[in-house]
């Protein structure tokens, strides 16, 4: 009897001990994951409130800081709204420019596709002529312009119909002749 009290108290104790390693090591890693997410936020508010000066010293008015803009897209005839908001609208030679800061080297790469994404999101809702990709601590910027999509829907068939009766009437007119 005596052992087997020994064995379940000892089996407790190290269920215990597992239970509060556990325990600890989530609490650390919630730690560490929160000091990390502090020290971003820090270098992005520092990247962004730095980027001004590099736009200006390119020649861009800054016309906003941190613009919001109401945009909606259509999913299964539901309209769904949402806020975007660019850290700056800029201006040059005419042109208007969303600027989008970002440090590290992931957010700067344009085949990260979030990075990509926002960029045209950006262009697309706040209709400008281009957007730039700001990389305050390196001091870069680097405009980013989209290639022209292919018309969409109706006018995407009417161009596709139009181009085969020209082709059409084409060889018609050449089988005609001979």
């Amino acid at each position: 009897m005596k052992l087997e009290t020994f064995q379940t108290a000892w089996l407790l104790g190290a269920l215990a001990l597992v239970g509060v390693s556990v325990w600890l090591t989530l609490w650390f890693a919630r730690q560490l994951d929160r000091r990390a997410r502090r020290r971003r936020a820090v270098r992005a508010r520092r990247a962004e409130r730095d980027a001004a000066g590099l736009l200006e010293a390119r020649g861009f008015e800054v016309l906003g800081r941190q613009v919001r803009k109401s945009w909606a897209l259509i999913a299964d005839g539901e309209e769904v709204r949402f806020d975007l908001i660019a850290d700056y609208l800029v201006k040059r030679r005419g042109q208007r420019w969303v600027a989008e800061v970002k440090t590290g080297e992931r957010g700067l790469d344009l085949r990260h596709g979030p990075t990509r994404r926002q960029l045209l999101e950006y262009r697309e809702a706040f209709a400008v002529d281009g957007v730039l990709l700001v990389d305050a601590e390196g001091h870069t910027l680097q405009s980013v312009y989209f290639h022209a999509t292919r018309p969409h829907g109706r006018a995407a068939g009417l161009v596709e119909f139009t181009a085969g009766v020209v082709v059409g009437c084409a060889l018609a007119g050449y089988w005609l002749a001979l």
